[in-house]
């Protein structure tokens, strides 16, 4: 017994490092490539220099915004520091070697493809979870049976649409959106109000939420957390793995409008 939950505190222990390690040596340097992008236009030295004077600044101004909040506290393991000077180092050469343009605009051609194929196989979830409740239904009141494995389904199946599909939903725009001006505006308008939101509101929500889950979900997988009742599915800890999926599949669609946005103020659409 101690054997094994030494064993799922060490899983949860690396989770909790993968997890934090991608956002700070992968997610986060390459958010700013559009920004880059759009700054540099396609000149390749100008855009390395660019993207790396936006990322040092974007970095100490996170890092102070860090110091000054109550409930987060700045990365203080070296190894988040190597990361993100690894991510950044990498991706400037980069731009160095194939353009900021072109480099943002390949990123953002796989990452939108893959957004909306996770968002497209929610539809399967949608379909599945309406039968289900319907067999629910018919169990319960035609035959007086009650399945509590068929009730968390229904569970799990909606907390899955609702995470995966949230960045399909902001990719093709089909996201509620309440507004007096947005819509009728010009596309050179539509461009700036989507590259602001996406660095001002956007990107800084997925990368602080992904920083507070990454414990969160950590210490789920640590005791590999079930279900409270016995007959329930015992996988809520992987039922919360999706929220960090969430927010990487929501930064990545932002990554793809910030991109357009960055085209569309350069004439190139």
């Amino acid at each position: 017994m101690r054997a094994a939950a030494h064993f799922r505190s060490e899983m949860a222990a690396a989770l909790g490092t993968i997890f934090t390690g991608l956002a700070a040596g992968l997610l986060f340097p390459a958010l700013l490539l559009p920004l880059a992008a759009s700054l540099s236009g396609k000149r390749k030295a100008r855009g390395a220099i660019i993207y790396a004077c936006v990322t040092a600044l974007v970095t100490v101004g996170a890092w102070f915004f860090a110091r000054l909040a109550v409930d987060i506290e700045p990365p203080s393991a070296p190894a988040i520091y190597v990361e993100v000077a690894t991510g950044v180092i990498v991706i400037t050469i980069m731009i160095a070697l194939i353009g900021p343009v072109m480099l943002t605009q390949k990123l953002a051609t796989v990452l939108d493809a893959l957004v909306r194929h996770t968002g497209q196989l929610t539809l399967f979830f949608i379909l599945t979870m309406a039968l289900v409740q319907f067999a629910v239904v018919i169990l319960r009141y035609v035959f007086g049976i009650n399945s509590i494995f068929m009730q968390d389904s229904i569970t799990y199946l909606h907390g899955s649409v609702f995470l995966l599909a949230s960045g399909y939903a902001l990719l093709t725009d089909d996201h509620v959106r309440v507004d007096i001006i947005y819509r009728e505006a010009s596309e050179q308008f539509k461009a700036r109000v989507n590259l602001a939101g996406a660095y001002l509101f956007l990107f800084p929500f997925c990368l602080v939420s992904l920083w507070a889950a990454a414990p969160y979900v950590a210490s789920s997988w640590g005791v590999l957390e079930g279900s409270t009742e016995q007959s329930g599915i015992q996988a809520v800890f992987l039922l919360k793995t999706l929220i960090p999926v969430f927010l990487v599949l929501l930064a990545m669609a932002g990554f793809s409008q910030a991109a357009r946005a960055g085209d569309i103020l350069r004439g190139e659409r």
